[in-house]
């Protein structure tokens, strides 16, 4: 493991500090990390629950805290680094179907996460997760933005 839920902790929080002393410029910033916070633990917990993959490390949860830490990180880029994305929903789609297992399968060879067998079903799976998930978060913020 890298580290583990208190490098996650302390690194999350850290970052949160810079993100919002340098970063933030849309006044739902806030409530779009919460929600992809969120949606992101409850999708992963339920990955988890029907055994697309498991954690070696126990947890209060499904998941174990770094990987919610990773959501939180990750929701940061949305507005940003990403955000030429939102008006691309068709390459949110391929992107995210690409893109996000690769990471769970980058994640299952540096961090305690073991794909189910066999381990492409669980890329399928978490494929048609954020296929889905990487466009409706820009859909929320587009949304948002026209508030």
């Amino acid at each position: 493991m890298l580290g583990g839920d208190a490098i996650a902790f302390v690194v999350t929080a850290t970052i949160l500090c810079i993100h919002q002393l340098f970063v933030v410029n849309k006044r739902f910033e806030w409530s779009l990390i919460a929600i992809v916070a969120v949606t992101g633990f409850v999708v992963d917990s339920s990955l988890a629950h029907f055994g697309v993959f498991s954690f070696k490390s126990p947890s209060l949860f499904y998941i174990p805290f770094w990987l919610f830490c990773l959501w939180v990180l990750f929701a940061t880029t949305l507005n940003h680094s990403l955000e030429w994305l939102k008006n691309w929903l068709w390459l949110a789609v391929i992107l995210g179907g690409f893109f996000g297992p690769m990471s769970y399968f980058a994640g299952s060879r540096l961090a305690d996460v073991a794909l189910s067998s066999p381990p492409l079903l669980s890329m399928v799976y978490i494929s048609l997760c954020w296929a889905v998930l990487l466009p409706a978060f820009y859909l929320y913020i587009r949304f948002r933005e026209v508030q």
